[in-house]
């Protein structure tokens, strides 16, 4: 079932590219250096993640299917994956959720085509405002979905083994949460 937008979620989404940036910004005072340095640290850690705070396990739980614990969080110049590990111990069970700012048509394209070259199944998805596409792709016996979706120049990508359709529905969510935090940071009492 393709993601599809009404103004009601356009508007969410709109308000999305606004926060995301802004949570990346207070993200990246984890990187080490200039340069594309990751830093991986546990979302129980002391300056917990504020984009993997977004999603709790229990979202991911009812949305997905799984169950999973805290995530850890990998930060990069302008960009956060949030791993959350499986309770039951498979890796395939662990969902990701990666979150990128300043994310251009042109390297949305140039993702989806490696995906492609890597022998993934990739499928555009209409997406009101935006551009994603889905990929799925095998590893042993278990196959991997991944939505990722592109609006302005915030980047969300979601990759499991629950369907397609149920990260969908996790994506909507997540949209919806930073449509409200931008909402709520960008309506307050006047000066």
């Amino acid at each position: 079932m393709p993601i599809r937008t009404s103004h009601p979620r356009l508007t969410a989404l709109l308000l999305a590219t606004v926060a995301l940036p802004l949570i990346l910004a207070a993200c990246s005072s984890s990187t080490t250096s200039a340069a594309s340095t990751t830093t991986t640290r546990a979302a129980g850690s002391s300056g917990t993640n504020p984009a993997c705070a977004l999603v709790t396990p229990t979202q991911i739980q009812s949305a997905l299917d799984k169950t999973v614990g805290s995530p850890s969080a990998s930060n990069s110049t302008g960009s956060t994956a949030c791993t959350y590990p499986a309770t039951n111990g498979r890796k395939s069970d662990s969902v990701i959720i990666t979150f990128r700012s300043n994310v251009t048509p042109a390297q949305a394209a140039a993702e989806e085509a490696a995906l492609e070259k890597s022998h993934a199944t990739v499928t555009p998805i209409s997406v009101t405002g935006g551009q994603a596409f889905s990929f799925t792709t095998t590893s042993g016996t278990e196959t991997v979905t991944g939505l990722v979706t592109v609006v302005g120049e915030s980047q969300l990508s979601i990759a499991s083994t629950a369907t397609l359709g149920q990260t969908e529905s996790l994506a909507q969510e997540i949209f919806s949460s930073l449509s409200s935090k931008a909402a709520s940071s960008t309506t307050g009492p006047a000066a």
